[in-house]
């Protein structure tokens, strides 16, 4: 059995422990993502990847797109980086997305428990509560002297950490020593890539896939595709929220069906399929299809939006 399978079912036995819910992709429906995961309010897109140096920046701009148009959590789950091994209690970043191993991963879903440490340029580095750091000094009455003298650093370091700069593991674990606190704070590696603009890659569709997108662009939507992936795009006015799917060929669409169901309800997303040809008219199983000679005959968003909700409640 490969690493991947093997840690994707690490993750599965866990987050089944826990009672979250989670979405397992298919390989063949979707490579920039392999897990969806929610807990509460919290929805986690995750891919795993053995060797985090293998990801490349299409899948990183794919994984980090789909996360930020439907306000989930990018996280890539990895064991190695080229030769190094991804830490166990540490935070990495690859194309700017969070990376962590199973093992750390695990621990936050069982214990809720972050890491303490982040991967920087040159080694491993801790945030510091620094508005406590600076209390426990006064409390203690020592001069930034005092602690720079303790631990080997200068005065200007010891403002700069009072300051919210990072420190060293090893500067840290001495500053905890000398003062005979905890001051070392948890690193989160779930953040929001909300300044990230990726432009969407139209170059790269097939001509039916151009198609869709120009005809949900003409009826009124921003739309953003996405590669090989459960969903093909997500459009959006300014009152609603779309997953769409595109089939060429019909031999898959009980399997697409089935995927954009389960993402939809864990999304908490409309979702809708949109199908080539209407010679072989296609049984709804609780996710509407529209056929692109509707699509071309719709007048305006409106109309499409009402039409996708009557299939839905069929």
């Amino acid at each position: 059995m490969d690493q991947r399978i093997l840690i994707l079912n690490s993750i599965k036995k866990s987050v089944d422990r826990q009672g979250y819910r989670l979405l397992c992709t298919d390989p063949e429906l979707s490579y920039s993502f392999d897990l969806v995961l929610r807990m509460k309010e919290k929805i986690l897109l995750i891919k795993i990847i053995p060797n985090v140096g293998l990801l490349t920046e299409e899948v990183s701009n794919a994984l980090t797109a789909l996360a930020k148009y439907t306000n989930a959590y990018p996280l890539v789950i990895s064991l190695y980086n080229r030769n190094e091994k991804i830490e166990d209690g540490v935070v990495y970043t690859r194309h700017a997305l969070p990376v962590v191993s199973p093992s750390t991963f695990i621990s936050y879903i069982e214990n809720e428990e972050e890491p303490l440490v982040k991967a920087g340029p040159g080694g491993f580095y801790v945030n510091l509560d620094s508005e406590k750091l600076r209390k426990i000094r006064e409390e203690k009455m020592l001069s930034l002297g005092d602690i720079a003298n303790a631990v080997g650093t200068s005065r200007r370091a010891i403002l700069m950490y009072e300051a919210g700069m990072s420190a060293s593991v090893d500067t840290a674990l001495k500053m905890e020593e000398f003062l005979d606190e905890e001051i070392m704070s948890r690193v989160s590696f779930l953040w929001k890539l909300e300044e990230e603009n990726i432009a969407p890659a139209y170059k790269k569709m097939r001509e039916f896939e151009r198609l869709v997108n120009f005809e949900i662009q003409r009826k009124g939507f921003s739309i953003y595709p996405f590669k090989k992936s459960i969903m093909n795009f997500l459009m959006e006015d300014s009152e609603s929220v779309f997953l769409g799917g595109i089939e060429e060929e019909t031999m898959r669409i009980n399997r697409r069906m089935e995927y954009m169901r389960k993402l939809s309800e864990m999304m908490e997303r409309e979702s809708f399929i949109i199908v080539k040809s209407s010679k072989n008219k296609i049984v709804q199983k609780d996710i509407p299809i529209i056929y692109y000679s509707e699509l071309e005959e719709f007048q305006d968003k409106e109309e499409m939006k009402e039409v996708i909700r009557e299939r839905r409640i069929i």
